[in-house]
């Protein structure tokens, strides 16, 4: 499988990094609309450990960017973002970051919850029948996997613009063993401790009705005494470019982010 997509033209200036872990392809359409107006590479994770995915884009920005890049990172995107940056300042000219999980594990104790409460009876079946197989190591049929990816996008949105058009090639095994890791190195302050470290540019773009708190994002950066931009988008969910009434405000932002540095 080819591990990158170029959109638009050279230079080839921008990054993008899905999430999910194993979220392969879930941001063509986002990568798409950058390329209308700039050189954009659109980064698949197919490697099984952080270490190999942050070689794997040095590499591939070594071979293709004209460095440095602004790096856009999603979700768990987001942090891998952020170890890169540790690792390969001067291979990153800004990073953004797009409903980034929380920084710190003290932020995470309400997502399940959040997510939980938005859903009916039927859907909470079919969210603990997934989950359940998740913790037992059991394989989920496509099927299945597909109906539960797309109830996620649904509980983390606020007003979810439906698409018949599924670009994501969810890959589980590469999310369990990714997740595992980088949820221990959250553990065990390492995400922190690369946070501190950046002096690049970071500007942040988060939904007020993403299930991850904005102040497992802000909180931090604050007490970092980190200088950079945040935007909370109004009636805004995990997802904002699927986003009925966020989605113009979120291209907007973005787009003025990445002419503004």
């Amino acid at each position: 499988m080819k591990n990158y997509r170029i959109h638009g033209e050279k230079p080839y200036e921008i990054i993008t990094l899905h999430g999910g872990p194993g979220a392969l392809g879930e941001l063509k359409p986002l990568s798409e609309k950058l390329g209308e107006k700039f050189g954009v590479i659109e980064y698949l994770q197919t490697k099984e450990s952080i270490e190999l995915l942050l070689k794997d884009i040095q590499k591939i920005l070594s071979k293709k960017a004209q460095s440095p890049v602004n790096v856009i990172g999603f979700s768990w995107g987001a942090w891998l973002a952020v170890f890169f940056a540790d690792q390969y300042p001067e291979m990153v000219k800004s990073l953004i970051l797009i409903s980034s999980g929380p920084f710190e594990e003290k932020y995470s104790k309400n997502i399940h919850k959040n997510r939980f409460n938005r859903m009916n009876d039927k859907e909470k079946e079919l969210f603990e029948k997934v989950e359940q197989k998740f913790i037992e190591g059991k394989n989920v049929k496509i099927k299945l996997l597909n109906n539960f990816v797309d109830l996620m996008h649904k509980v983390d949105a606020y007003q979810y613009k439906e698409s018949n058009n599924n670009v994501t090639n969810f890959q589980i095994n590469l999310y369990k063993k990714i997740w595992n890791e980088a949820a221990k190195l959250r553990k065990n302050n390492q995400l922190i401790k690369s946070l501190a470290k950046i002096d690049c540019l970071i500007k942040v773009i988060h939904g007020d009705y993403d299930p991850h708190p904005y102040q497992g994002v802000k909180e931090p950066l604050d007490k970092l005494q980190k200088d950079y931009e945040f935007a909370l988008l109004k009636n805004c969910g995990h997802t904002p470019w699927k986003e009925k009434l966020a989605k113009d405000e979120f291209y907007n932002t973005l787009f003025n982010y990445l002419s503004s540095d």
